[in-house]
């Protein structure tokens, strides 16, 4: 089963974080997703636009995201590559700088971290606009275009 975590308050730093997601161990190095960031200095960009509106002291200075794959998927790294793009861009609903990176190595499960800026390129901080079903819905809609296993989204029987 694939699976969608918002990871709000997270105890590692922006570079701790960082080097976590681009671990070669876990990653192929040459891949990584930026959006609105360049994926070769996100922790300096989020950093800079965190100072820019006086933010740089945030205890969670960004928010992780991390969607798993069911297991043993058999896709090229490009087309990974595309569904972790595309995913991305579906977490964000204004401009905001996004770093993603996909894990192969060392796991069942093939997953991509996300790590959104808490803050935006307007100075707001984040704000989860949507419910995480509505994030799991267009998630899936994204997993069907490439045939993979969907999200299991909880319905509440008491819901319409």
């Amino acid at each position: 089963m694939s699976i969608l975590k918002f990871e709000n308050r997270t105890p590692k730093s922006l570079e701790e974080m960082y080097n976590y997601m681009i671990d070669p161990q876990k990653t192929q190095g040459t891949k990584f997703l930026g959006i609105g960031v360049n994926p070769s200095a996100p922790v300096e960009e989020m950093r800079f636009v965190q100072e820019i509106y006086g933010r740089e002291d945030l205890l969670h200075p960004y928010v992780q995201i991390i969607f798993s794959c069911d297991k043993n998927v058999e896709k090229s790294k490009e087309e990974l590559y595309e569904i972790c793009m595309q995913i991305g861009q579906l977490l964000i609903s204004d401009n905001r700088q996004v770093f993603g990176a996909i894990h192969y190595y060392g796991t069942n499960n093939i997953h991509f971290h996300y790590m959104i800026n808490y803050v935006g390129m307007n100075g707001s901080l984040y704000r989860q606009n949507h419910h995480v079903h509505h994030y799991m819905y267009l998630v899936n809609e994204v997993l069907k275009k490439h045939n993979l296993q969907l999200i299991n989204i909880y319905q509440d029987p008491s819901i319409g």
